[in-house]
């Protein structure tokens, strides 16, 4: 039987790993008898920094959408007193609350200016806008100017745009690269959108108070956010196209076939993940607490998410998520792979000096720059290190935030994660190009 996420927390959990998905490390379990590392060496390490792969787009945004959600956002702020007196509301913890989130959409408004990417600041106004809503609407519960029936009303109302959105949504485009990406990030804000709307149902934090009908009314907000965007990126994109097509028989068909190769290989391994798994049976010598057993963790459960991704997306009909989840599943098995190889070589054995961890880290900063420099798929692959790329920040927090607690451990785990970017990163391209290829295939179209 296949485990959920959660099961792999607990299995992972009790075996002594908690290198999960890259949350924290490996723990120790050999006591002193480990080199000493030069601390000084690497912070050096920390300080070579990190690339920057902001989230993009290849369909364009237009500044006036981005003009329009932050003006909604201050008019959402503004329609509100700045303070509650305790003669209007005489509840000093809802005073309390309201100040405390109105502070949160001011800073939330202020992130959003400071995003390197027009994608970026839509996906951050999100958030602003929400943030703002919430502060309108515990006001506005708190004096009795509106009450959670008519957030009811208009959380249902909404509701219905996004289904009517989302049954009309074409897979149009004149490229299968960007056409994925540009709909895959569709699908993710109709997704989002729906989330927000379903958790309008059950305020968590507040429930039943004016606080609560604002995070209703957040959620609410946060969703008509999301649509909108969906709604631009259509838009935009089918009209920047010379030669539109609806490719969503072909990402359907691809989807499909896809999800089948990559659950089958998915199934040549065990479940287990722990140290004392099969996955590590392979091994002429024992590599718990080294980075090895970070390193092949870390891509091991990538390949499985990805295919839980993959049949995730697949049953909720988000075909774009099904074929970008198949990338996530097949760069982790063959970085999994490559992996063992260089743990069978002998490599990635007990940390033994702070160079090892700064090779690796060059060595990921090496395979992000040539991934990216590689221009067979690119859409594809920027999207794919977007993701992978933020882990060199993870490795650079453990040689930053925790060498005084245990120096040793932290460098294997950054060295962890520095290797999981560039295995990962290595694999990229090909991947996409295998990815590609059988979209092209499915289309019958040449790849010239």
């Amino acid at each position: 039987m296949r485990r959920t996420r959660r099961d792999v927390l607990a299995l992972v959990g009790t075996a002594g790993i908690t290198s999960l998905a890259g949350c924290s490390g490996v723990l120790d379990s050999r006591g002193d008898d480990r080199p000493d590392l030069d601390a000084e060496a690497l912070r050096a390490v920390e300080r070579l920094g990190s690339p920057a792969f902001p989230a993009r787009t290849p369909a364009p945004i237009e500044t006036t959408l981005l003009e329009t959600s932050r003006s909604r956002a201050r008019t959402l702020l503004d329609s509100v007193p700045e303070s509650m007196s305790s003669r209007t509301v005489p509840n000093e913890a809802v005073r309390n609350i309201y100040a405390e989130e109105r502070a949160d959409a001011i800073r939330a408004l202020d992130r959003a200016s400071t995003e390197r990417t027009r994608f970026e600041q839509m996906r951050s106004l999100r958030y602003a806008r929400g943030n703002a809503a919430m502060v309108k609407g515990t006001y506005e519960a708190a004096v009795g100017e509106i009450t959670e029936d008519e957030v009811v009303s208009e959380r249902d109302s909404l509701r219905e745009e996004v289904e009517s959105f989302r049954q009309a949504h074409r897979y149009f485009g004149d490229d299968l690269g960007p056409a994925l990406v540009v709909h895959g990030e569709i699908e993710d804000f109709l997704a989002v959108a729906s989330r927000y709307l379903d958790n309008a149902d059950d305020p968590v934090r507040h429930g039943g108070s004016a606080p609560g009908v604002g995070e209703m009314l957040d959620a609410v907000e946060s969703a008509r956010a999301s649509l909108e965007s969906a709604r631009h990126l259509a838009d935009r994109y089918r009209q920047s196209l010379s030669d539109p097509q609806d490719f969503g028989h072909v990402f359907e068909e691809t989807a499909s076939s896809l999800s089948d190769i990559v659950e089958a290989r998915r199934d040549d391994y065990p479940d287990d993940y722990g140290p004392t798994s099969q996955l590590f049976d392979d091994f002429d010598r024992p590599i718990e607490d080294t980075p090895a057993a970070e390193l092949l963790v870390e891509t091991f459960i990538h390949l499985h998410y990805g295919v839980e991704g993959i049949r995730e997306a697949v049953r909720r009909d988000r075909v774009a998520n099904a074929l970008l989840e198949a990338h996530v599943a097949e760069r982790s098995r063959r970085a999994f792979e490559a992996a063992k190889v260089a743990v069978r070589r002998g490599e990635y054995g007990t940390l033994q000096s702070a160079a090892e961890v700064r090779d690796e880290k060059l060595a990921a900063l090496e395979a992000l720059e040539s991934a990216r420099s590689d221009h067979s798929s690119p859409d594809v692959t920027r999207r794919a290190l977007t993701d992978v790329a933020h882990r060199v920040d993870r490795g650079d927090r453990y040689l930053e935030r925790s060498l005084e607690d245990d120096t040793h451990r932290s460098a294997r785990n950054a060295l962890g994660q520095y290797a999981f970017v560039a295995y990962t990163a290595r694999e990229t391209p090909n991947v996409s190009a295998w990815l590609l290829g059988a979209m092209r295939a499915a289309l019958g179209e040449s790849a010239d």
